[in-house]
């Protein structure tokens, strides 16, 4: 009798471990294999690009605190008005780890926009609180704009191909 019981529970053990090594295979989502043009040209088509130029490697060193070369590619494009707060930002990752350091230094930028405006410009602090940051598998986008929402949508379905 002790020996079923054991059975049994080595048995549902490793069952459970076994589970456990294959879900996350399956809910993790893939690496996009989208070239890194393709996502940036759907993903800005239709948004209003005037109000977004594009910057330099150092600019975005200088105002996200992201070093690019440390990415496999980055399209940073800012508006060149100081009070407003518009930026958009595509990334590809080189490595699945980066994402949570993107995550915490796109976080600080907000926090520090967020300070920023707050004392005088309340609509740019609001585009910045309703700001986005939206990590798929090899891919980011972070954008603060009116047209947000638009970007994350067309992103999302840019890195379908």
């Amino acid at each position: 009798m002790k020996k079923e019981q054991l059975y049994i529970a080595v048995k549902g053990a490793l069952v459970v471990l076994l589970a456990a090594m294959i879900i996350p295979h399956f809910v993790m989502p893939k690496n996009s294999n989208v070239p890194f043009d393709t996502v940036v040209q759907k993903t800005t088509a239709g948004l209003d690009m005037e109000l977004y130029p594009s910057c330099t490697a150092q600019d975005i060193k200088r105002y996200l605190g992201l070093v690019p070369s440390q990415y496999e590619q980055v399209a940073f494009y800012r508006t060149s008005d100081a009070l407003n707060a518009s930026e958009l930002l595509i990334v590809q990752f080189k490595e699945d780890g980066q994402a949570a350091d993107f995550e915490q230094k796109i976080g600080e930028r907000m926090r520090s926009q967020e300070k920023i405006y707050a004392g005088y410009a309340p609509e740019q602090e609001q585009l910045v609180k309703d700001g986005i940051v939206f990590v798929r598998a090899n891919y980011a986008l972070y954008m603060v704009g009116a047209q947000a929402p638009l970007a994350k949508q067309q992103f999302a379905q840019s890195l379908r191909g």
